[in-house]
C-alpha cells in the first residue's frame, strides 16, 4: 500500500472527545506605554437595544512637558498605537439578545471611534487652502458587497440570538478549499489568510459552543470550523474540538449535513469503517457529497474498483458535478486524494 492517511491518533480524538470540554477564551489587550504618556482606557456600555451596536474603545492621553501641561479637555486623541498582530483580534458586541462578533484587521495604527462623546480631530483642513501646486487627496468607494445577516439561538432554550453573519460568510468561502483533506489552495498568501481568519472565528465561537446546553446551530458551525483546522493541520486540538461538537449537533438534530460531517471526518482521518456507517446514513437522506467522501473511504481502504464504481454511478445521476470529472480521473491515475484537485477547478 503506497498511500497515507491521516493519523488515527485524529480519528481516535474524534471518537473519545464526545464528552470532552474545550475552553479557550480569545483575549485581545492593546497596550500603549511611553516615558511622558499614560492612557486610560474605558468601554462603552451596550445599550439596551435588540440591534447590535459594536464595541468602541475610547484612549484618552495626557501629554505633559517640562514647562507646560495641556488640560485633559483640549487634548484630542484617537488613535492606539499597536504592534502589528498576526491574528485579528476579535470581541463580543452583546446588545439585547443579540450577540455579534467584531473583527479587526491587524494594522499598524488603530483609529479607534467611540459611539458617544465624538473625537476631536487637530489639524489642518487643506482642502480650504489656496496651495498652489500642492496636490489633494481623493477618495473613491467601488465594489461596495453586503452579506445577508444571520441570527441563530445561543442556547437550547432559545432565549438569546447570535450574529454569525461574517462566520457564514467565511465557511462559504472556505468550505472549496479547505473541507477535506487535503487543502486546496491557489497561492500561499490565500492560505495564510484564511487561516488566519479561521483561528480568530474559531475563538470567538469556542465561548459558546463549549456551553452543555449550546444550540444545534452553534455546534455546527463550531465542528465545520475545527475540522478545516484539523484539516489545514493546525493541530489536534482541532480535531478533538471537530469530534466533539459534531458528535453533540447529532444527537440534539440528526440531520443529513451533520451526519455527513461526522462521516467525513472520520473516513478521512482513517476510521473508514465507523465513518463510512454516517456517510451511508447521510446518503440515503439525500446528502450527495456522503457518496464522493464514501469512494474516498474505499480509495483509502484498499478499494479502488469499489470507489470507481461509486463516482462512475455518481456521475451518471449528476452529469453537472463540477468535481466528478477531475476525481474519476484522479482514481484511474492511481492516486488516493480525490479531493486533491486542482485549485482552478476548486468552486
Amino acid at each position: 500500500m503506497t498511500h497515507m492517511v491521516k493519523p488515527l491518533a485524529y480519528t481516535l480524538a474524534i471518537l473519545m472527545a464526545t464528552n470532552a470540554t474545550v475552553a479557550m477564551a480569545a483575549t485581545a489587550t492593546a497596550k500603549t506605554t511611553t516615558k511622558t504618556t499614560t492612557t486610560k482606557t474605558t468601554t462603552a456600555k451596550p445599550a439596551t437595544q435588540t440591534t447590535a451596536i459594536k464595541k468602541t474603545t475610547v484612549t484618552k492621553a495626557k501629554t505633559t512637558n517640562k514647562s507646560t501641561e495641556k488640560s485633559a479637555d483640549t487634548v484630542s486623541n484617537s488613535v492606539k498605537n499597536t504592534t502589528p498582530q498576526t491574528t485579528p483580534p476579535s470581541a463580543t458586541s452583546n446588545t439585547g439578545s443579540v450577540i455579534v462578533p467584531v473583527l479587526t484587521a491587524p494594522t499598524v495604527a488603530n483609529v479607534i471611534y467611540p459611539s458617544t462623546n465624538s473625537v476631536q480631530l487637530v489639524g489642518t483642513d487643506i482642502s480650504a487652502q489656496n496651495l498652489a501646486n500642492i496636490p489633494l487627496p481623493a477618495l473613491t468607494l467601488s465594489n461596495i458587497s453586503t452579506i445577508k445577516t444571520v441570527l441563530v439561538p445561543r442556547t437550547t432554550d432559545n432565549i438569546t440570538q447570535l450574529d454569525v453573519s461574517v462566520l457564514d460568510d467565511f465557511i462559504t468561502y472556505a468550505t472549496p478549499m479547505a473541507r477535506h483533506y487535503p487543502p486546496v489552495f491557489s497561492s500561499r498568501t490565500e492560505r495564510y489568510n484564511t487561516t488566519e481568519r479561521l483561528k480568530s472565528l474559531t475563538a470567538w465561537i469556542e465561548t459558546y459552543a463549549q456551553n452543555p446546553n449550546a444550540s444545534y446551530e452553534v455546534l455546527l458551525r463550531a465542528a465545520k470550523l475545527n475540522a478545516m483546522g484539523r484539516n489545514l493541520d493546525l493541530g489536534s486540538d482541532y480535531a478533538v474540538r471537530a469530534g466533539n461538537y459534531i458528535a453533540r449537533a447529532v444527537r440534539l438534530n440528526d440531520t443529513a449535513e451533520a451526519n455527513f460531517l461526522y462521516g467525513a471526518m472520520l473516513a478521512e482521518g482513517g476510521g473508514f469503517k465507523e465513518g463510512a456507517k454516517y456517510l451511508e446514513k447521510a446518503e440515503k437522506m439525500g446528502y450527495l457529497e456522503a457518496t464522493q467522501s464514501l469512494a474516498q473511504a474505499d480509495l483509502l481502504d484498499d478499494k479502488k474498483d469499489r470507489a470507481i464504481q461509486r463516482l462512475t454511478e455518481f456521475k451518471a445521476k449528476n452529469p453537472d458535478n463540477p468535481y466528478i470529472d477531475e476525481q474519476l480521473r484522479i482514481v484511474n491515475s492511481g492516486k488516493y486524494y480525490i479531493w486533491d484537485i486542482p485549485a482552478k477547478v476548486v468552486q
